[in-house]
C-alpha cells in the first residue's frame, strides 16, 4: 500500500468545518434578507413611490403612445410592448399633480402579459431596502394616492409610499382587483 505523504493530505475535519462556517453565513445571510423590506423605488413628480420587486416588469424609454379615446382619466394611452398592448397611466393626472419637466420620463410596466400596465415614471426605478422601524404611519401622510397604499416608509427626510398596483389599476381602471 502506498504511503501518502502528510503535506498533501486533506484535514477533513478542517474542510467539514470551513463547509459549515459558509453554509451558517449563507443562512445568516438569507435569514437577515427575509427580515427587511425590499421594494422598487420610483419618482412621479415630488412623490416618492415603491412597489414589490415581482410587481414590476420592466423599465424602458416613453414610448410612443397611441391615444385611447374615452379612456379613463389619467389613462394616456396605450404602448405596444413586445406586440401586447399596455395601457400607460399618468399618475400626476390621475391624483392632480406635476411631473418633473426638467426630467426624461420612463415607462415603468407592472405585471406581465395580458394583465400589465404601464406608469409614467420620471425617475429610474432603484431598489431599496427598509427595516420595520423605518415604517411610519400611514394616516400621517396627507397624499390621496395613500388610499392605494399598503405602507410608508421614512428614509432621512423623504416619505416612501408602498403602493398596492392591484387596488390602484382596480380604482383607475374602474374593475374589481384580482
Amino acid at each position: 500500500m502506498p504511503r501518502m505523504d502528510p503535506a498533501k493530505s486533506v484535514d477533513i475535519n478542517a474542510l467539514k468545518a470551513q463547509i459549515d462556517a459558509e453554509i451558517a453565513a449563507r443562512l445568516l445571510a438569507e435569514a437577515d434578507f427575509a427580515s427587511d423590506i425590499h421594494r422598487r423605488s420610483f419618482c412621479v413628480g415630488d412623490l416618492k413611490l415603491l412597489m414589490d420587486l415581482d410587481a414590476t416588469s420592466e423599465v424602458v424609454e416613453m414610448p410612443q403612445l397611441f391615444r385611447l379615446p374615452g379612456a379613463p382619466v389619467g389613462v394616456k394611452g396605450l404602448a405596444n410592448r413586445y406586440g401586447r398592448v399596455v395601457p400607460v397611466v399618468d399618475l400626476s393626472a390621475v391624483f392632480g399633480f406635476q411631473h418633473n419637466a426638467a426630467l426624461a420620463q420612463w415607462l415603468l410596466v407592472c405585471g406581465r402579459g395580458e394583465t400589465a400596465v404601464g406608469i409614467m415614471i420620471d425617475s429610474l426605478p432603484e431598489r431599496k431596502k427598509f427595516i420595520r422601524d423605518d415604517e411610519t404611519n400611514l394616516s400621517e401622510v396627507t397624499h390621496p394616492i395613500t388610499a392605494y397604499a399598503k405602507a410608508a416608509y421614512l428614509e432621512w427626510q423623504d416619505i416612501w409610499i408602498d403602493l398596492d398596483a392591484g387596488a390602484l389599476f382596480a380604482a383607475i381602471f374602474h374593475a374589481e382587483p384580482e
